[in-house]
């Protein structure tokens, strides 16, 4: 049996810079479960990966391109959140 707690997402990482501040607008929600997060950020990367292909490929494709840029913002503020939280549970 572990004696680690199961690896949740911080909710640290913020995202979607806006505002002549450049404020983040909105932040990955603390205590989602590993698996469910990961599972997220991959159905966003998949979708992302999709929209580039077609944004390179078409012809008016750049319509693609700022779908598939915010899509891989929010998965890499998951992933980045997760990471911090391993990290943090390596030190302890």
């Amino acid at each position: 049996m572990s004696d680690h707690p199961p690896i949740k997402t911080l909710g640290v990482i913020t995202f979607a810079s806006c505002g002549a501040g450049d404020q983040e607008l909105f932040r990955v929600n603390p205590d989602i479960p590993i698996k469910d997060a990961m599972e997220h950020a991959s159905n966003l990367f998949y979708c992302a990966k999709h929209l580039a292909l077609d944004a390179a490929m078409e012809k008016d494709g750049e319509r693609y391109a700022w779908a598939s840029h915010y899509l891989c913002e929010m998965g890499k503020a998951v992933v980045d959140d997760l990471n911090q939280r391993m990290l943090s549970c390596q030190k302890a």
